[in-house]
């Protein structure tokens, strides 16, 4: 019982924590990093031809293009991370769309057998 009676007095105690609340958002304020920044089109486009030619980052290739571009390594590995796993969706949504097509002209040539099959029967 002793929980419940702790609870029941925080409960009890009007606005209890709300200064703490306001005073740690100020401290997040305080501490906020910089905005982030998005990546304009040219950093895009050539991050898009590095992992056309490999989808995987090695450490070497990595500093080079955040060099190269102007961004942190982190920011690179990150960038390829999150491509890997769109590309990794998006192969399964083509994959689906073929095992769909395959599974719809299949059940369509067994319903033509099927019918063919009856019509056999009836003869």
């Amino acid at each position: 019982t002793r929980p419940v009676m702790a609870v029941d007095s925080m409960l009890s105690r009007p606005f209890y924590g709300v200064h703490d609340d306001m005073a740690d958002d100020e401290f997040l304020d305080e501490q906020m990093p910089e905005k982030k920044r998005r990546l304009t089109p040219e950093q895009v486009h050539l991050l898009e031809r590095s992992f056309e030619t490999e989808n995987k980052l090695e450490p070497e290739r990595k500093s080079q293009l955040a060099k190269k571009l102007g961004l942190q390594p982190r920011q690179v590995a990150v960038w390829f991370q999150n491509r890997r796993a769109r590309w990794k969706t998006k192969q399964l949504e083509r994959d689906f769309d073929l095992l769909k097509s395959a599974y719809d002209s299949l059940s369509s040539d067994y319903q033509g057998l099927v019918k063919e099959t009856e019509r056999l029967k009836s003869e």
